[in-house]
Formats: structure tokens, C-alpha cells, sequence
């Protein structure tokens, strides 16, 4: 009986993918040749005969070839954008979207001056929202099969944005604009870091370990 995987491994020659995803397309199409030789041999085609049908439904095996290269090249994208990127800007928009609704509707947040330009200030309602929203992140992510930093990524995504805009605002202070630069002080830029990156990030990071532990627990459970 004719080996179909190793058909497939001659004619379709090498894969410019992992060796995991090349064996996987292999599988697949050698998978969809044999259903087709077989059911031309259910017709009553004689076993040459169909063999060389079963070949020519294939068609080029370069231009195959070039397909499957292009196509799984796109996938990796898509796989990003489904466990990052939509993760990540649910997050982000969530988060600030409900600390917006708890400042309209009066929230005074608590605040803690330490001297000169060093402060903490808490919005402590939202920060309790930060571990939910969090772990909806981390949902989402590893639903579309995300895992590692990727999970973490989506689900503290709005304090990574806060930090990214921390990181624009930097050079302009110190190099763009020099009327600012007495005025800087890195203690203030530490405050303000310790504020809206580190303590909402750790809030979020929390959300996505529970999610993490809650999901773990479940599959135990099953």
C-alpha cells in the first residue's frame, strides 16, 4: 500500500515552516490524496489509474508548494492579533473607559504627599476593578490558545501603554523642548512611574495569575 505521507514529503519537496507545522500540512494533504485515490478506486479505476488522477487533482506541486508557504506565513499574524493585540486593546479600553466613569461620577482618589514632588495617589475603586479586568484579558488570550508573556502582555496592557507614553514624554522633557528641562525632576517621573505603571500593573498581573490559577483548577477538576 502506498505510503502518502512520504508522497507528499517527495513531491511537495521543502517547507519553508517548522518542522512541527510542515508535518502537519503533509498529514493533511496526504490525508486529503488517500480519501481521493480511494474513492476513485471505489468507482472501479484501476489501481495505476487512479493513482495518476489522484496526482493530477493536485495540480502543480510548486505552485502547492508556494501556497502553503504564503499561506502559513499569515497565520502567525493573525495568531498575534487574536492573542495580543485584540486582548490588549479590550484591556486598554475597559480600564480607562471605568476609571473615566468613576472620576465623572466624583471619585476623589487618596493621595499622600512625601515631600517636594513626590507623591502617591490611589484611585482605590479602580484599582480593585484592575484585577478583574486583568483576568478578562487573560480570557480572552489564552482562549485564542495564547500562553507565556503574551497572556501577561493583553491582560496589563493598560499599564505597558502608560509606560510607553511615559517613555515618548521623556526625550521631549529633556531634549525637544529645553525651557522644560530645570523644570524636570525624576523624582516626580518616579512618583508618577510607581502611580499609573507599577501599581496598576501589578493589579492587572494579579487578575491574570487568577485567571491563570482559576483555569488550571478547572482543568484538574475535568
Amino acid at each position: 500500500m502506498l505510503d502518502w505521507n512520504a508522497y507528499v514529503r517527495e513531491h511537495l519537496g521543502a517547507l519553508r515552516l517548522r518542522p512541527e507545522d510542515a508535518s502537519e500540512v503533509s498529514e493533511e494533504l496526504a490525508a486529503h490524496l488517500e480519501e481521493g485515490y480511494e474513492a476513485l478506486r471505489a468507482q472501479g479505476l484501476p489501481d495505476e489509474e487512479a493513482l495518476i488522477e489522484t496526482g493530477l487533482q493536485t495540480g502543480s506541486w510548486d505552485k502547492l508548494r508556494r501556497g502553503v508557504n504564503s499561506e502559513r506565513r499569515r497565520i502567525p499574524l493573525m495568531d498575534r492579533v487574536k492573542q495580543i493585540w485584540i486582548p490588549s486593546l479590550l484591556t486598554l479600553f475597559t480600564a480607562w473607559t471605568m476609571l473615566a466613569l468613576l472620576m465623572i461620577a466624583g471619585l476623589r482618589p487618596l493621595v499622600w504627599y512625601t515631600g517636594g514632588v513626590r507623591y502617591f495617589i490611589l484611585y482605590v475603586p479602580w484599582l480593585l476593578l484592575l484585577p478583574f479586568i486583568g483576568a478578562a484579558g487573560a480570557y480572552l488570550s489564552r482562549r485564542a490558545k495564547a500562553t507565556g508573556w503574551r497572556v501577561y502582555f493583553s491582560g496589563a496592557f493598560p499599564a505597558v501603554a502608560i509606560a510607553i507614553v511615559f517613555l515618548l514624554i521623556m526625550p521631549f522633557r529633556l531634549v525637544v523642548d529645553p525651557y522644560v528641562v530645570h523644570d524636570f525632576e525624576w523624582a516626580g517621573l518616579a512618583s508618577m512611574t510607581f502611580n499609573w505603571v507599577v501599581i496598576p500593573g501589578i493589579a492587572l498581573c494579579f487578575g491574570v495569575a487568577f485567571q491563570g490559577f482559576w483555569k488550571s483548577c478547572g482543568q484538574v477538576a475535568s
